[in-house]
């Protein structure tokens, strides 16, 4: 099986860090998080950081711009600090945040948190309720410098599958001939995608991009960090909606945010078309990823999960 991780040892990530800080760091501790990126905790001083090493710093900019632009807003995003690069690989430095992450947590207490998941995402909601500027532009990934480039959602939902793309995903339609990547059933499984978008609302949100438990750090009843916003966007915030749901559905997210909007006077038009749509384009760039890293047990587990959100 394959990783997209950098290499990174914990005597290299000290190295660095010594390089970085220009002092002694105490503590340092590896966290697994994410698939490209290497994730330490250390001391320096009285104070506990968070750096994350990666091979491109652009994702590591954007989730700067995205603090700066958001930070302030009530959303419990840690603050960063620095960003920069050692060598070949680049790095950026947040504070650590109190919690644990709520995915490590027992049942009992992640059902304890979840009342304030659903609060801290409406949070998110409300952030482009308000007038937007020149900053704020167009629908999909947030750029660097806190823009996004398509006119449409559907333009950026039809892009992400282009043949023609740039990075990770450079000649991904190679894997129908060189992995178990079956075209056939991800091409049915994206038309029928594709014709749930049309039940897409027009106006734009904030995403988080891959908004699961952990991915956020809890500590008693209360959400006190969330994090990795690499993939975050404009769009459709029922995105986020249906990637809590498919990987914790025990936890009656949908519903639970439901009620919460209805509480406040809202309906959310079209959910269980929007809830599958997003679902499914999850999906389909799982089995992408699963394909391009060698994993065939986890392709057949997001196939098969395919398989029954179709059932019904």
């Amino acid at each position: 099986m394959k990783t997209f991780k950098p290499e990174m040892t914990l005597d290299k990530a000290v190295s660095h860090l010594q390089q970085i800080e220009g002092e002694a760091v105490l503590n340092v501790t590896p966290i697994e998080m994410g698939e490209l990126s290497k994730v330490f905790s250390y001391r320096k001083g009285d104070a506990d950081y968070v750096i994350h090493f990666k091979d491109n710093g652009d994702s590591l900019h954007k989730v700067n711009k995205i603090y700066s632009m958001y930070g302030d807003q009530s959303l419990p995003i840690p603050r960063i600090h620095k960003i920069g690069s050692v060598g070949n690989i680049h790095y950026s430095i947040s504070d650590k945040v109190p919690g644990t992450p709520i995915s490590a947590l027992e049942p009992a207490q992640i059902r304890g948190l979840v009342p304030d998941i659903v609060q801290q995402f409406m949070r998110i909601l409300q952030t482009l309720q308000t007038p937007i500027g020149e900053s704020h532009e167009g629908f999909g990934w947030i750029t660097p410098e806190g823009k996004a480039a398509h006119r449409s959602w559907l333009d950026h939902l039809t892009s992400v599958f282009d043949a023609e793309q740039e990075g990770f995903y450079h000649g991904w339609q190679s894997l129908y001939e060189h992995s178990f990547l079956e075209k056939a059933f991800f091409e049915e499984i994206y038309q029928t995608m594709i014709e749930l978008v049309r039940y897409s609302p027009s106006e734009r949100y904030l995403v988080h991009g891959d908004f699961h438990l952990g991915n956020m750090l809890g500590e008693n009843e209360n959400v006190t960090g969330i994090v990795d916003w690499e993939m975050a966007m404009f769009g459709d915030f029922m995105m986020d909606v249906s990637v809590i749901h498919m990987w914790y559905p025990m936890l009656g997210f949908p519903k639970r945010l439901q009620e919460a909007m209805e509480q406040q006077g809202e309906k959310i038009p079209y959910f269980e078309e929007r809830l599958l749509c997003y679902q499914l384009f999850r999906a389909l760039d799982g089995l992408r990823f699963y394909a391009k890293k060698d994993d065939q047990g986890s392709y057949q587990f997001m196939k098969n999960h395919i398989t029954s959100l179709l059932k019904g």
